[in-house]
Formats: structure tokens, sequence, C-alpha cells
């Protein structure tokens, strides 16, 4: 695989590079397919976002993580502590199928569907819409600041704030759910860590999409550090076609002829600021606004478009050119690994939530003496824990199955949604109890007479009877 760091051709050596590390504070917006498609990745998830701490299903949030409760509720499902084990073959599943996106396409993720992104795009939607072209941001920002137009810069950073507000606002409602925090801020009744959370957010929402974006991915994300090491020879990425693009017309004078007029909308466009031109950079997030405002050149040139394209290391090869089996060749074992693990992990993940069960029941002996006498039977003390991991009220029934022993006290629970109670059994014998030392009995718990669940213990009595 070619080392993710700068390269350049002849005649770039005297031309300097894009310094990457230089926040790019005026972005220019493509127009484009990939443009169109990165909306229509990253539309839904954002509504899913926004939409999670209000649609309810079986009684609870989308996503609602209940931090008294030590619950997780998750698209209808209730994920308890001990469920554990499921959430880690979904995260699991998660991984891999981000390292399947990265091994097809590189950092597609990153410029298409990443959160940092996506925010950072509508941010910068915003400041175009308010303030101007990029020409014309670049030229209010040069003058002093009492004689830029404050009331474009007052309504740009107010709406940045109203976005970030929304945004954070969201974020803690997947812990405090959406009906409840609006309650409690518009009747003041939200506690101080609410707030402090709520504002935190929000700032970070501002900061991080208005004013860090591409630093964030250039030096706090740890994604394209080892992002590299995910990728093969048919990896789809970013690619300059040097040979059609050079010489640059501009520059020098020569007998080739080469489609490149060096307009820089390649760089004006880029998110993170780097020139791709000057070859293959971790800095790319493989985004296709390049390549979007490159096409759209050749368009306005009537020349063909694809001068910048997304390619794998044979520079000959473009995505409207390619097959299936081009980039899903059997050579590709990272590839089918990465698959296999996802299929794995997305069926365990599967045969976990089929085998849920939506009950815990546990029988367990009151310490002290074996047994002891109370009206002339023989009686075992027993504490019988249920939860309630659905989010319906529920009753349960107890009774002995064993013949010669009947429940004295204690028979019914009755646990509201998502409760863990406990209740105390009093187990006896009959009259003449032919028990002697020791017998394992069963006890039925039946809800609205189906029985749910049949446990085991032990009843002791004396020897000698």
């Amino acid at each position: 695989m070619t080392q993710l760091i700068p390269t350049t051709s002849l005649d770039d050596q005297d031309r300097p590079v894009i310094d990457a590390t230089r926040h790019n504070a005026a972005v220019r917006l493509a127009k484009g397919r990939y443009q169109i498609l990165r909306r229509l990745t990253s539309g839904p998830l954002i509504l899913m976002f926004l939409l999670g701490p209000w649609l309810t299903i079986n009684g609870a949030p989308l996503l609602w993580m209940d931090l008294g409760n030590h619950v997780l509720h998750l698209f209808g499902l209730s994920f308890w502590p001990d469920d554990l084990l499921m959430l880690t073959w979904l995260a699991m599943a998660s991984a891999f199928a981000l390292f399947i996106a990265a091994n097809i396409a590189g950092r597609v993720w990153c410029g298409f569907s990443c959160p940092q992104t996506v925010w950072s795009m509508m941010f910068t939607w915003v400041e175009e819409n308010i303030e101007g072209s990029r020409n014309a941001r670049l030229k209010d920002q040069q003058r002093a600041f009492l004689k830029r137009n404050l009331l474009k810069l007052f309504c740009k950073h107010t709406v940045w704030l109203t976005i970030a507000f929304i945004t954070g606002f969201t974020f803690v409602a997947y812990f405090e759910t959406g009906q409840g925090l609006w309650q409690g801020l518009i009747h003041a009744t939200a506690n101080h860590e609410v707030i402090f959370w709520l504002s935190f957010f929000t700032l970070l929402t501002y900061i991080n999409a208005g004013w860090l974006r591409e630093q964030v991915c250039l030096h706090m994300c740890p994604y394209s550090r080892f992002q590299s090491v995910m990728v093969d020879k048919k990896t789809l990425k970013v690619s300059y076609d040097v040979e059609r693009g050079e010489p640059r017309k501009n520059k020098q004078p020569s007998d080739k002829t080469s489609d490149c007029v060096d307009c820089k909308l390649c760089v004006q466009v880029c998110p993170v600021g780097i020139d791709i031109r000057q070859g293959l950079q971790y800095a790319c997030i493989d985004c296709g606004a390049c390549i979007d405002a490159c096409d759209n050149i050749m368009d306005s040139l009537k020349k063909p478009r694809g001068l910048i394209h997304f390619s794998d290391e044979n520079p000959t090869t473009q995505t409207t050119s390619r097959r299936f089996k081009s980039w899903l060749p059997k050579e590709r074992p990272r590839l089918w690994g990465y698959l296999a693990a996802l299929c794995i992990a997305l069926t365990l993940l599967g045969l976990q939530v089929l085998t849920k069960e939506q009950y815990e029941f546990h029988l367990s002996r009151d310490r002290g003496q074996l047994y002891f006498y109370q009206e002339l039977n023989i009686s075992n003390a027993f504490t019988l824990s249920i939860q309630n991991k659905t989010q319906q009220a529920v009753s349960f029934k107890v009774a002995s199955l064993h013949p010669s022993l009947f429940i004295q006290s204690g028979s019914e629970l009755h646990l509201i949604a998502g409760q863990k109670a406990s209740l105390a059994l009093r187990i006896s014998c009959i009259s003449n109890c032919p028990i002697k030392g020791k017998e394992t009995f069963n006890l039925s718990i039946s809800q609205h007479g189906t029985k749910q669940h049949e446990l085991k213990g032990t009843f002791f009595a004396p020897t000698g009877l």
C-alpha cells in the first residue's frame, strides 16, 4: 500500500505545499454528485439522532441510557448490566463494519458520515448563506473588527449557537429522555448536573464545528492514525491523474496537452485544506468535494470528467469502469476476514437477542437454621428475587410442585416496568411430613395462569420423624 505521505511531481518541486495544520477558516462549498451522496447518507443519521429521545418503542425512548436504573433502552430492547455481552457483540459488529468501509474506500466514513464532518459542513453552509461566498468572507476577515459586517457576524454565531444548543440538548436527552429534559428546562426544575452537561456539550459543539473543524480530524481523532493499516492495494481513495493534468497550463509552456488549469478550486473546497494534486496525504478524508469541484470545471471546459477521481493504486482504474470482481477478488484476505468477523458478531448478537429472557428469577435459602417449626409444621425460609426486564407491569404467582410441600406465606409478587424485587417465601411440609433429612423440590412461577419459569430448591427436615 502506498504510504500516506505527501508526494510531489517534478512540476510541484517549486510549488509550496498547502499547510494542512493551519485552520482552514474559509471553505468553499462544492456542488456535485458526491455532495448529494453525503447528504443522503448523513441526513438519515442526523434525523435519527434528533428523533431518538422522542420516539418511543415498548414504552421507552428509541435510545435511552437510564443511569439511575442501570439499564440501556435501545430500539425497544432493554439491556441490563448482565446483558453486557450482547452490547459487546454490537460494538464489535459496528467496528468491523467501519473496517470494511475503510478497506473498500479509505476514510469514506470520515468524509460522508462522521459527525465532526457533518456538523462542520453544516456550520460552513450557515456561514456561506449569511456572510456570503468564500471570497467575500476572506475580504471581510481582512478588515478591522469594527469595520466588519457585525450584523452578519452576530447572526452567524447566533445560528451556530442555536444548532449547538439543539445538539447538546439532544445528547443530554439520551440520558434524561427528551420529554423529561424539556419539562425540566421549561419549569426550571433541572438540577445543576443537567445544566452543566447541557452547557458543556453546547459549547463543545460550537467550538468543534465552528472554530476547530478540521483540526479535530488532523490532531485529535485517532482514526486517521491507524486507518492506513486497514487498507490494501485495491482500496479506493481520492487520486489526481498526474499524466492527464501535468504540466499545468498556466505554469510553464509545454507541447503536451494537459487538462489542469490550476484554478485551485480543489484546494478551496477541501474541508481539511490540502492540495490533492500534491499526492496522497494522511489528512485526506475522501469526502469527494475536490472531485465535484474539478468535474464542474471540466464540464465548463467541455473536457471529460475524472481528472480527480476515486481510484486504487492502479492509476488507470477508475470507479466508472470498475466491476464488482475488481475490488472484491479472492486475493483480498483482509476484507474477507473483516466480512467473516462481521457476520460472526451479527450472528452471535442475533442469537442472544432472540434468546434474551424478559424476566430473571433467583431462589436462595435464608441464612440461619435449616428448618424450624411453625404451627406444627416444618418450615424452611427462602427468598425469591425477580427482575422485570420489560416495560410493562407484571404479576407473578408462586406455587410448589412437590405434593408434600406448600407455600405458607408469600405467594404473589407485583412488579412495575424494570423493577427488581424480592419475595420472602415460607415453604412448609404437610402434617406427618414424609421428607426425611433433605429433598429437592420445584417451584412454579406463573403469570396469568401461564408458567413462566421453574426453580429448584432443597427442603430440609429432621431425620428422626
